[in-house]
């Protein structure tokens, strides 16, 4: 047997290695381009600074939920995106709550932190 053809050969490890290496590279790359649009649409007035923590929980959010889908994707062992899901829809709900107006929607963070709890022991 070759040492390509173990299972525990350096050419496996580096494959996995590079693998595990590339969503970590996308989340942070999301998460720049997420603070460059943000600052790019206060400067063109369509929000104000008040405002901006409502639309990061929102792209956040996003972000999160890419993430997941993109380790879901992935062939490697070992990455783990439920939590990541979790957290994504957790984050967008609370955005889009707290953007909608939080005083009418704030019982709905108790119904998403339920279904959160729910997710995460179902996905484990």
């Amino acid at each position: 047997m070759s040492r390509e053809q173990s299972s525990g050969s350096p050419a496996e490890g580096v494959r996995r290695e590079y693998r595990r290496r590339r969503v970590p590279g996308l989340f942070a790359g999301l998460v720049l381009i997420l603070l460059g649009a943000l600052s790019l649409f206060q400067t063109q007035g369509w929000f104000t600074w008040d405002d901006w923590w409502k639309y990061l929980l929102l792209g956040l959010g996003v972000i999160f939920i890419i993430d997941a889908l993109v380790r879901l994707a992935q062939p490697a062992p070992g990455l783990r995106w439920g939590g990541r899901l979790v957290v994504g829809l957790t984050l967008l709900l609370v955005g889009l709550i707290f953007t909608a107006g939080f005083g009418q929607w704030w019982p709905l963070i108790l119904v998403i932190v339920g279904v959160a709890v729910i997710v995460r022991r179902v996905v484990k």
